[in-house]
């Protein structure tokens, strides 16, 4: 009350009009990140209002399903009611661009001719697993020249948390029951009944760093629909098929990690479709042929890294992707259960799995049906 009276006696002398100017202070607010002031605006709410529409750029391309639960800041953020000189009050226009800063720009790559996830993501010192997080909707087995694909992220002044729930159906595989007859080669069968996969919700737990997957948990599964056995036809010189645990015919492994079919995914909720079954397993566990026939192809093959394809006759081939090893030449013959190749992470991989596709008459099939 003094300071303000002082002032008012000074500003009306002649000539100290100058001095009062300069002792005159404005409430202001100071945008302080981790213990920094950035600058101070003279409206509290207008600063909060570009906050949170630069914090809702982040959550554009989430499911519109999901439930978000958090979205923050990484940085300690305060805002600070100080009484400065009305000179060191910034307009809302700096704020806004302090605010919306970039310390480094995205690197975004096209994509040529012959190249696939795993040779872009060893090329730019990334897992196939990192490229994919940075690429959420670009299909591994899919991408072609001309496409674009982020290799290293924007990084931003100012870092967003969010943390989302969200719950997405998936498939659950059926098994296959047999029954022999005579009069069906071993690389013949008839499904007698389709087998139908069951159906689980499956709700994940998910924490994006500036719009990229940090961090993604299951926190709960909840089956809706059994899956029904299929009941499958097969001649008496029979192919490989499923028995046990681990064992899925072509290999020996320890689950299957992705199915055939469409498939969502957990943050974008946008759909892709998968056209084989892939099954985790050891790395150099023996892969083994489906049933006889001939080598068609045997080398390096794009997304699928070392593959082996073989054609069994009537219209019936198979594949063999991402393999560590390959003990076959284009032109062999080989037998049912031979041994063929090596469990590998080679192409568009994430981990060692055998990625194994069945063709019938140029169209992929459902492999749950003929293992």
């Amino acid at each position: 009350m003094l300071t303000a009276i002082v002032i008012l006696v000074l500003a009306s002398l002649p000539g100290l009009k100058i001095i009062a100017e300069a002792l005159r202070k404005e409430t202001a607010y100071q945008f302080v990140v981790d213990g920094k002031v950035w600058f101070a605006v003279s409206k509290k709410v207008s600063l909060e209002e570009i906050l949170d529409e630069y914090k809702k750029q982040y959550l554009k391309n989430i499911d519109k399903h999901a439930m978000v639960k958090k979205v923050d800041f990484l940085q300690k953020i305060e805002i600070v009611e100080v009484k400065i000189k009305p000179d060191y009050i910034d307009e809302l226009k700096v704020a806004k661009e302090k605010i919306s800063a970039v310390e480094e720009e995205a690197v975004i790559i096209e994509v040529k001719k012959g190249d696939n996830l795993w040779n872009l993501a060893k090329a730019h010192d990334l897992t196939v697993s990192e490229l994919e997080i940075l690429n959420p909707d670009a299909d591994p087995h899919k991408i072609f020249p001309g496409d674009k694909l982020v290799v290293k992220p924007v990084n931003p002044a100012l870092d967003v948390i969010v943390e989302f729930e969200n719950t997405v159906m998936e498939s659950i595989p059926f098994k296959n029951e047999y029954k022999k007859v005579n009069n069906l080669f071993k690389n013949q069968q008839k499904i007698l009944k389709k087998g139908v996969e069951g159906e689980k919700e499956v709700t994940y737990y998910i924490t994006l760093h500036n719009g990229y997957q940090k961090s993604l948990a299951i926190t709960n599964e909840n089956i809706l629909k059994e899956p029904v056995n299929a009941l499958v036809q097969i001649g008496t010189r029979t192919t490989v098929f499923r028995g046990g645990r681990i064992n899925y015919g072509v290999v020996h492994g320890k689950r299957i990690s992705s199915l055939y079919g469409n498939r969502i995914h957990p943050i974008t909720g946008k759909r892709r479709f998968h056209e084989g079954l892939d099954i985790a397993a050891n790395h150099g566990n023996g892969v083994h042929a489906y049933t006889d026939g001939r080598v068609v192809e045997a080398g390096w093959n794009g997304g699928y890294g070392n593959c082996i394809l073989v054609d069994h006759g009537n219209g019936l081939r198979t594949r063999y992707g991402h393999l560590s090893k390959i003990s076959v030449r284009v032109g062999q013959r080989v037998k049912t259960g031979e041994r063929i190749g090596a469990v590998g992470s080679t192409g568009t991989s994430t981990g060692p799995h055998l990625h194994f596709e069945v063709i019938r008459w140029g169209r992929t099939q459902n492999p749950l049906n003929y293992l």
